[in-house]
């Protein structure tokens, strides 16, 4: 591309980028207003769609309303004005592209802002989803959300993303569809632009919450505070049932106790956050925190900037898209499900072992796929390219399988670890260390990239009529080593505490302050049991103990 020729393209797009990066902030803050989406619903039309559906109504309105300022902005609708011959094209792109390295016209704190919002309303729309995922599944089957989710977010990115580069690449409207769809020829443009694409993203998600808000019906939530009155009734009914099916029901009927979501509209405001500051003390959870804060950081490189310095160094968008339907998306689907059998009930042990493969092999071919690009990108000989693509594959397809095996085992953990009784807001909390854990590293490494890369000068050679450049320093392949080495260390220090948190019970990770209640009520009750002579009661380090009395010994 033009941009990856100019002299002063590679370090503003870093440092643009890392400004970029701060849109994506709300993923990691939503926890300070997750309590709001909790108690704050309407009964009538769901705890979750109340929140739900004006959320992603108002992003696809955000969406139509802004597509053409981030189109504007970017620069990318001035070339859609302009003749397509491809020399005119050409100059034009690096006419508009050396206007944005040369000055400050590109508003990147206006685009920022846009998609700041665009991620706070997702970010609320998150919260809720969390919150019904958890009550919708049984506990029994909670270990599949995580899989759901995993392949959920795979296809949709492979629409949008691929989706997008294939309806916008001029070639492949010019010689598919076009000619499918029966429309008129125009060579040089695509089928859909930047702010195009996103407005029909924001018809089509409005268009989908009518749907969820018409037809898709919220079971009514069982209070935790309540849970224990809706087996009345019922006692005429349970006698007619076999032994088998009477445990069978009393089984579920204890998981859906030990499932019932807490009524933060009736608890307040103030309880729902005291309940979540209960949780942040709980040793195990703190832990946590340091781990999911801590990991993604030697691993910033290769999530955020290995394609950015691929395209920089000639890989076209042609490459990426083929490499999404073909690789990305496969792996993203068959992981997860190939996971779930291999790891079973040991998630972090999961997570260790696909960290591992992710701080050593993997910057290794990146390193490998960024030389490849840079020296066979363009070449037509067979060994060449088979190189290249041998290089691309093999750095994409690893990355992709550690990324899904860890996101994988991580939410599996958090939903097996999650107390329900809190409804979305305990999962949002460990969502949210989660996100705020990849977002920081992103925004610094990006910064970090921009500070310590040189660019080169270059000169127009009069007699060639070619661009020669010399100097120059790239910061990558330096800070690839460097964070290498940080990330076999993380391994190194934080290991055997892995390991102790995947050993935790799960009254580790519960609060206990319903619990607390129950014995205050308990303990009223036994005091008066007390006074006839029949049970003493201790209050011990390790919780209520009781000693039947008879004849004055303890038995």
């Amino acid at each position: 591309s033009a941009a990856a020729h100019h002299p002063n393209v590679a370090k503003m797009a870093y440092n643009a980028q890392a400004i970029f990066a701060l849109c994506s902030w709300p993923f990691s803050l939503k926890l300070l207003w997750a309590p709001i989406v909790d108690a704050v619903f309407s009964k009538r039309f769901g705890r979750r769609k109340s929140w739900l559906v004006p959320v992603q109504a108002a992003a696809g309105l955000v969406m139509i309303t802004g597509s053409d300022y981030v189109e504007q902005q970017l620069g990318l609708g001035e070339l859609e004005k302009l003749s397509s011959t491809p020399e005119v094209v050409k100059k034009a792109a690096d006419a508009v592209i050396s206007k944005m390295a040369e000055s400050t016209t590109f508003d990147v704190k206006g685009v920022t802002a846009f998609f700041f919002l665009l991620y706070f309303l997702m970010a609320t729309q998150d919260i809720a989803l969390d919150g019904w995922a958890l009550t919708m599944l049984s506990k029994r089957n909670r270990g599949r959300g995580p899989v759901c989710n995993s392949i959920g977010q795979n296809l949709g990115y492979f629409l949008s993303f691929v989706g997008f580069l294939a309806l916008n690449d001029a070639e492949s409207s010019e010689n598919l569809w076009r000619p499918l769809l029966r429309l008129k020829s125009n060579p040089g443009v695509g089928l859909v632009s930047l702010g195009g694409f996103i407005k029909s993203m924001g018809v089509f998600m409005i268009v989908m919450t009518t749907f969820v808000a018409l037809f898709k019906r919220e079971d009514a939530y069982v209070a935790a505070t309540s849970a224990s009155s809706s087996s009345n009734g019922n006692e005429a009914y349970d006698a007619l049932l076999t032994p088998e099916r009477t445990k069978r029901k009393k089984n579920r009927k204890e998981e859906d106790d030990e499932d019932a979501e807490l009524d933060a509209a009736q608890i307040g405001l103030a309880e729902t956050y005291h309940r979540l500051y209960a949780v942040c003390k709980l040793p195990s959870v703190q832990w946590l925190f340091l781990v999911l804060l801590t990991y993604r950081l030697p691993t910033a490189l290769s999530d955020n900037v290995k394609f950015l310095k691929a395209v920089e160094f000639g890989l076209s968008k042609q490459t990426t898209a083929l490499l999404s339907p073909t690789l990305i998306l496969p792996l993203g689907i068959i992981v997860p499900i190939a996971a779930a059998k291999i790891w079973h009930g040991s998630p972090l042990q999961q997570f260790m072992t696909a960290y591992k493969f992710r701080v050593t092999l993997v910057p290794i071919l990146d390193v490998l796929m960024l030389l490849a690009v840079r020296s066979f990108h363009s070449s037509s000989d067979a060994s060449s390219r088979s190189l290249f693509w041998a290089a691309v594959i093999a750095s994409t397809g690893l990355q992709t399988i550690v990324n899904s095996l860890q996101f994988n085992a991580q939410m599996t953990f958090f939903a097996h670890r999650v107390d329900p009784a809190i409804g979305g807001s305990y999962m949002t909390l460990l969502n949210t260390a989660a996100n705020l854990g990849g977002t920081w590293p992103s925004s610094f490494v990006m910064y970090l990239v921009g500070q310590l890369t040189v660019p080169p000068d270059c000169t127009l050679d009069e007699t060639s009529g070619m661009e020669v450049c010399i100097g120059g320093r790239d910061a990558y392949f330096p800070l690839q080593l460097t964070f290498c080495v940080l990330g076999c260390l993380w391994i190194y220090i934080m290991r055997e505490r892995v390991q102790h948190i995947a050993e935790l019970p799960d009254d580790a990770w519960r609060t206990h302050l319903d619990d607390d209640d129950d014995d205050e009520a308990d303990g009223t009750a036994m005091d008066a049991e007390h006074a006839n002579g029949t049970v003493e009661m201790e209050n011990g380090k390790g919780g209520l103990n009781f000693w039947k009395k008879k004849d004055d010994k303890t038995e």
